[in-house]
């Protein structure tokens, strides 16, 4: 199945909606079984048991990314020949971080980032791969084809898939449902 996110805002009870249809102009990312039931986890654990990620997290956004990047240059990927590799982290860690707790958290998760000096917080160095998971469900409604050429939103869209399959193959060292801890 695809998921495609265009229903809305991730963190206020919306979810990605599948849909078979592949035609348009947005992102459709094919999300793994796995994934899903990882995040869904992750939302009982947030919702219903009122637990949140304790943070720092042991594999932050900023490490994902850079062991993205490794795996690119030594497959020697023409994505990361091209720099998409590099634009495309730099342009995920930089919404992630302006945009973290508006579009990817779950009202119980703002609590935890009160708490935090918005000055002087990176979240990308705080948290990890469910919240960017978040954001890779939502990027269907973030990022159109009307903002590329066609060939550059072909190569966009098939590396965001590339990331997804890259979190698949790591998800016992990225995705610890152990990391939780209760909202206090």
């Amino acid at each position: 199945a695809v998921v495609s996110t265009q229903s809305g805002h991730y963190g206020r009870g919306n979810k990605g909606e599948v849909d078979e249809d592949k035609h348009g102009n947005k992102i459709y990312l094919n999300i793994n079984r796995g994934l899903k039931e990882k995040l869904l986890k992750d939302k009982e654990m947030i919702l219903t048991h009122k637990h949140v990620v304790k943070i720092p997290v042991k594999h932050n956004v900023e490490q994902i990314l850079s062991d993205f990047l490794s795996n690119e240059k030594s497959e020697n990927s023409a994505y990361f020949k091209n720099n998409i590799s590099f634009d495309m982290t730099n342009g995920l860690r930089n919404y992630f971080n302006h945009r973290f707790a508006t579009e990817l958290t779950y009202k119980p998760e703002l609590t935890q980032i009160s708490r935090l000096d918005k000055n002087k917080v990176i979240y990308s160095e705080l948290f990890g791969c469910v919240h960017l998971l978040r954001l890779l469900l939502c990027i269907g409604r973030l990022i159109t084809s009307k903002e590329f050429d066609e060939l550059s939103f072909r190569w966009l869209s098939h590396h965001f898939q590339r990331l997804i399959d890259f979190i698949a193959a790591n998800k016992e060292k990225y995705l610890s449902m152990d990391n939780y801890v209760p909202l206090t």
